[in-house]
């Protein structure tokens, strides 16, 4: 089953092994098939099995780019089109304040926050 899941989600998931050896990040944790691991940048990117957070991402974070690994399973190579593309374009118009309100309004971002319940910790 992990060969299939492989091949549906090989698009991502090579670009997240790419960021993964020329990042050096530490592994901070194991989710199933996904690993997330702390990087340099103060953004947060989820890639198939990858999550790449800043270092001291909080829980809620952590559970969010953790919501996109569901949306990537789910839609396998048509992810990066559907999700990761917008995604990093609403992040990058977000951070530079040329977009404002709530960022969880995209669609790519309530979609991950509302999956991201299967991950949050409860209190």
């Amino acid at each position: 089953m992990r060969i299939l899941l492989f091949f549906w989600e090989s698009p991502q998931i090579v670009l997240g092994f790419v960021i993964r050896i020329f990042t050096r990040g530490t592994l901070m944790q194991k989710r199933g098939r996904v690993r997330v691991f702390s990087w340099p940048l103060s953004s947060s990117i989820s890639l198939g099995w990858f999550c790449f957070v800043p270092r001291y991402a909080s829980d809620s974070v952590i559970a969010h780019e953790l919501g996109h690994t569901i949306q990537s399973l789910y839609l396998g190579p048509l992810y990066l089109v559907v999700v990761g593309l917008p995604s990093f374009v609403w992040a990058s118009l977000f951070s530079l304040r040329i977009i404002g309100g709530d960022y969880f309004s995209f669609y790519t971002e309530k979609w991950a926050e509302r999956l991201s319940k299967n991950f949050k910790k409860a209190n």
